[in-house]
């Protein structure tokens, strides 16, 4: 919270210094008590989920404080945004309106961006990046978040064994891409301040953008720049070391990265027809990739002329398939998407063979257990499950919003995307926006850490 305060200095926004000083000041003294009072001890994975999952609720809350006092939000709709950001969610309760600039200060647009980038990579792999010595719990915190990829196919809780050195590296990688992405950006045509802003939100797979129609109003050239940036963002970080350490080819080798590029073209092809090549292109990317920028409508709306039931059907899809498993995208992820698929072919070919025969689920050159199998569909079964909960009471509290509105924008704060078909706003009803809320942070967390949660809370009180 104490890196927009040289902004707000050369912003010429100083009196917005107390509302990032003053929370940043409790936050580190409260940080210390804690340290001075407790003593290190090993956690449980359990543990560690519960820790991160309640770490991301109270960095919310402090996030919340500029948006109250420097933007003038109500406390809820406040802690919606600071949610949003830390998520990378990118839906907004700030008022959008024609083109240009939003109307705040840059300060506070600045504080937006960077939520979504310090989110994009996790809170918890931040923090470890600093940590000397933490040993087991780093690696049960590491895990919880999921620095490398969550709960998922074959266990993989890391890229690397040495959870300090590998939070070190994806945050040298991410830095990396991000000065590119900006001075890409920059060279495209984009002002700096534009610049910064949105490189940091891409590469997070964010969406947050300093202007009111999101990238409706930028050229042709810079929308094709930008789909890299996304696409970047929504590969997994172990590929990104790969390819940083000289192995070019390990985009093309991974399975999840053709499988990607091969619904982002798909889709583009359809949306195409209707709605414009490069308007289909982008939005298919931003889909995909659960960035959320738009280059139609206004602070990322999907609405109006070329867009009906069958092309937001279209987007829906991509936002629950989400992108690369370890990446900074949100969503079920493409890995757990083939799971699925396979995983019914699977059951298929056991069914027409003998009892004794053995049929190994094996997707390229690896061989899955039928216990990673139903792990896979156990979360995503309960994905779809809050999906429709997060639908139903949009539909109930907004009676006048058509059905496929409802489920689009329920589908975009839980995948963590922000794309939006007009529900979202400061006006929706409070409802609408705890929900929201609640799917996010289920979303970016992945539901299990959140589970284990409550499940703490109520051995607790029970």
């Amino acid at each position: 919270m104490a890196v927009p305060i040289p902004v707000a200095f050369f912003s010429g926004e100083v009196g917005l210094i107390p509302y990032f000083s003053i929370p940043a000041a409790i936050a580190f003294a409260t940080g210390l008590i804690l340290w001075w009072k407790f003593e290190l001890s090993d956690l449980t994975y359990g543990e560690a989920m519960v820790m991160a999952a309640f770490a991301w609720l109270l960095a919310s809350l402090f996030g919340s404080v500029p948006f109250v006092f420097g933007s003038g939000l109500d406390p809820l709709s406040a802690y919606f945004e600071s949610m949003s950001g830390f998520t990378t969610t990118g839906l907004t309760m700030f008022k959008m309106e024609g083109s240009g600039m939003i109307s705040s200060h840059h300060t506070i647009l600045f504080w937006r961006s960077l939520t979504q980038w310090v989110g994009g990579m996790g809170i918890m792999v931040l923090f470890l990046s600093a940590v000397v010595g933490a040993g087991k719990i780093a690696k049960q915190l590491f895990s919880a978040e999921g620095g490398g990829g969550r709960t998922g196919p074959g266990g993989r809780r890391g890229p690397e064994v040495t959870v300090k050195s590998s939070a070190k590296s994806v945050w040298k990688i991410y830095v990396l891409y991000t000065i590119l992405a900006i001075a890409f950006l920059y060279f495209a045509g984009i002002p700096i301040f534009d610049s910064v802003n949105h490189g940091m939100t891409a590469l997070a797979t964010g969406g947050f953008s300093v202007t009111s129609d999101s990238f409706a109003s930028y050229s042709t050239p810079i929308l094709i720049v930008t789909l890299f940036p996304m696409i970047a963002g929504a590969t997994s970080f172990v590929i990104h070391r790969r390819v940083v350490g000289g192995d070019w080819k390990a985009f093309f080798k991974n399975l999840e990265f053709r499988l990607m590029i091969a619904l982002i073209a798909l889709s583009a092809f359809v949306l195409a027809w209707s709605t414009g090549v490069m308007d289909g292109i982008f939005t298919s990317v931003s889909a995909s990739t659960t960035v959320g920028f738009s280059s139609v409508g206004k602070a990322g709306i999907i609405d109006g002329g070329g867009w009906g039931p069958l092309q937001k059907s279209i987007v829906i899809f991509q936002m629950v398939v989400g992108g690369g498993f370890g990446s900074t995208a949100g969503a079920i992820k493409l890995i757990r998407t083939v799971v699925l698929i396979m995983a019914l072919a699977w059951l298929v070919k056991k069914s027409l063979l003998p009892e004794r025969a053995v049929v190994p689920f094996k997707i390229g050159d690896r061989i899955f257990s039928e216990g990673e199998v139903l792990q896979t569909a156990v979360f995503a079964f309960i994905y779809v499950l809050l999906l429709a909960i997060g639908s139903l009471v949009t539909m109930a509290a907004l009676p006048g919003e058509s059905a496929i509105n409802c489920i689009f924008d329920s589908v975009s704060a839980q995948g963590t995307v922000g794309l939006s078909a007009g529900v979202t706003g400061p006006a929706m009803p409070a409802v609408v926006k705890v929900t929201y809320i609640i799917q996010m942070w289920i979303g970016r967390l992945e539901v299990i850490p959140v589970a284990t949660l409550f499940g703490y809370l109520a051995s607790k009180f029970r």
